[in-house]
């Protein structure tokens, strides 16, 4: 439903008077509108969001997080000499009572804020370039906040990237079935739950349990990072609401995921699915040159693990939305969901098959930006 966004601006410092209000983006959570306001004859341009409170439960602590990793990260860029700090990191708009979102009569939490001018974002994998500059800012991210001061970031959703979480959610919603889907899909369960073993193995034997918690994006898409219109640098990580504590696998895997096969995540056509192994290199060396001296070697040595395994639990995800019925991710026909878990399968089977070509890419990437920490062999 589309809000009345004169009023919702109303309670924001922000000036003039609204003249458009648009949905924005292709999110699958939260309801997003590119605002227009004019004010003495000029316009300007406000994000208006809506947080899905049937996702993120304590929506005031989201904010508490983004406000308190927005700031710090603006603080490291003025530390830097950047002088364009409103496009290095996106800090909400303060509601008229001080605080950093409004919530309506209906108990729905709006933020605002500032529209990045000259800037855009890529739902798909565009070039080497492209890829190199996101997994750099997400690296460089993780980098910058791993001297955030206490107290630790909120959890905005419990266990989000728990693997084996995720695969007994999978088997409760196949225990309950409550759309009578379950039966039809035993294919994929069977697969997923191979899959989960030889994953859950292979974590284990790589130390990932032990891993450094730190505090990462935990929703790594190449879409959540804007880049600069005419240099096509990145500017800044966006969309901040699962930032919290984790590990490099998480925000790496989801790159890879999402970064490296050109196919989209719902691909239909899985024989077409393939990887490309110079958008991996660019990815690794992206990440690691943003993350730098930050990454153990316990760290290197797991992270080509990273997107089988993330892969893996977007499947699960993914089917276990589709047999609850649909709730979780926006769909735009009729097993759209089901269609993103295969899709997601043939990803894991693909990276798999190309482990080891993947750990020699990052052990070279390692070499080659001289880390002072390489990974055991």
């Amino acid at each position: 439903m589309k809000p009345n966004s004169r009023e919702i601006v109303a309670h924001f410092e922000i000036p003039g008077r609204v003249v458009e209000s648009e949905p924005f983006g292709n999110g699958h959570i939260n309801d997003t509108f590119l605002t227009t306001l004019e004010v003495g004859g000029e316009t300007t341009r406000f994000i208006l969001q809506r947080v899905n409170g049937a996702i993120f439960p304590n929506p005031t602590a989201l904010m508490d997080n983004w406000v308190r990793v927005a700031e710090h990260l603006r603080a490291h860029h003025s530390s830097r000499g950047v002088s364009d700090l409103e496009r290095c990191s996106v800090v909400p708009v303060r509601a008229r009572d001080g605080r950093a979102y409004h919530i309506d009569s209906d108990g729905a939490l709006w933020r605002a804020l500032p529209f990045v001018e000259r800037s855009r974002s890529y739902d798909t994998t565009r070039s080497e370039a492209s890829v190199f500059e996101a997994a750099r800012a997400f690296g460089a991210f993780a980098s910058d906040l791993s001297d955030l001061p206490g107290p630790p970031l909120h959890v905005t959703i419990e266990s989000f990237h728990d693997l084996g979480l995720r695969f007994e959610a999978l088997e409760g919603a196949n225990a309950t079935d409550p759309h009578r889907r379950a039966d039809a899909v035993a294919t994929e369960t069977e697969r997923l739950t191979r899959w989960f073993g030889t994953l859950d193995r292979a974590l284990l034997e790589s130390g990932a349990d032990d891993l450094p918690r730190r505090i990462v994006h935990h929703d790594s898409k190449i879409n959540n990072v804007l880049f600069d219109t005419a240099t096509d640098e990145a500017l800044c990580v966006i969309d901040l609401d699962t930032v919290m504590a984790g590990t490099v696998l998480s925000d790496f895997g989801e790159l890879v995921r999402t970064a490296t096969c050109p196919a989209p995540e719902d691909e239909i056509h899985l024989a077409a699915m393939q990887l490309d192994h110079g958008l991996y290199t660019a990815l690794a060396r992206g990440y690691l040159l943003g993350a730098a001296d930050l990454l153990t070697a316990e760290e290197l040595k797991a992270l080509p693990l990273a997107g089988p395994a993330l892969s893996l639990m977007n499947a699960i995800r993914f089917l276990t939305d589709y047999i609850l019925g649909d709730v979780y991710f926006r769909v735009h026909r009729k097993g759209h969901n089901l269609d993103r878990c295969r899709a997601q399968l043939r990803l894991v089977e693909l990276l798999f098959e190309h482990l080891d070509r993947a750990r020699k890419i990052v052990a070279d990437a390692a070499t080659e930006l001289k880390l002072p920490r390489q990974p055991r062999t």
